[in-house]
């Protein structure tokens, strides 16, 4: 096999790879509204919305909506308690576990601050991690004028960054600069689109460094292989014929003896 060869298998290899299997999951009401935008804008993830408050879960559009804790909060929301979004998910663990199971990057998007985005993401987090997926947080900190949050925020984050090396932190404050003389609402549609377009921008980077080590990889084998064919081994004695024969006089199979002939010829 040619060089000329080689290139071109390897070239068609790589553009038939598989795209990594990308999830993005929302945590709380921040996260959820993230999700949200990400559903209708980017049709190659698949999104997963997960909250304590039952109505504003009814709301999110995404491809798997979780309510996690329903015997606790009863639909209500964790109260703006951390360590109760934090219980909620881990009774939810196999749930979320089998909405994971087939991702290949996970982003896990909350905002800090409250209590169930603070204390599910990094539950959520250590799942991903668990399933040896690629996994990056977004973590979404309150306004500056949010004072009491501000700490809840920060214990979110650490804790958050126990679970993922990959952790992005965002100020709210920053994110609604940007939106300049807006409305509130028009203010969070800017920071919505800023994170969608972050993650667009990771996954785009993440598929192409993927493509191009498997490339390399395939190129690779490809060269041993012809470094094989080159060397043009003489031919080995043939190997001994070991019978093994059966200690039983009588061996059991799954179907009647008569009919073997039928199953061994198809």
């Amino acid at each position: 096999m040619n060089r000329t060869e080689n290139e071109q298998i390897v070239a068609a290899l790589s553009r038939d790879l598989i795209e990594p299997r990308i999830t993005v999951v929302g945590c709380g009401g921040a996260g959820n509204n993230i999700v949200h935008s990400i559903y209708w804008s980017n049709k190659n993830v698949e999104t997963i919305a997960v909250n304590t408050d039952e109505a504003k879960l009814e709301g999110v559009d995404a491809h798997k909506r979780i309510l996690i804790g329903k015997d606790v909060t009863h639909g209500q929301g964790a109260g703006g308690f951390p360590e109760v979004g934090e219980l909620c998910a881990n009774m939810a663990r196999g749930f979320i576990r089998d909405a994971l199971k087939n991702s290949d990057i996970v982003f896990v998007v909350a905002g800090m601050g409250g209590g169930t985005g603070t204390g599910a993401a990094p539950v959520v987090a250590e799942i991903a991690n668990e399933l040896n997926a690629v996994t990056f947080a977004i973590a979404i900190n309150p306004f500056s004028y949010e004072g009491s949050r501000q700490e809840v925020a920060k214990q979110g984050i650490d804790r958050l960054r126990q679970q993922v090396e990959r952790t992005i932190v965002l100020e709210n404050d920053y994110l609604l600069n940007l939106a300049g003389d807006s409305t509130v609402g028009e203010s969070f549609a800017v920071i919505e689109r800023f994170i969608n377009k972050l993650i667009g921008s990771l996954n785009a980077r993440i598929s192409r460094e993927l493509q191009e080590q498997i490339r390399i990889e395939v190129a690779e084998a490809f060269l041993d292989i012809d470094t094989v064919e080159s060397a043009k081994p003489t031919r080995a004695p043939m190997a001994e014929i070991l019978y093994a024969e059966s200690t039983s006089d009588t061996i059991e199979t799954p179907f009647p003896s008569k009919d073997i002939p039928e199953i061994l010829s198809r």
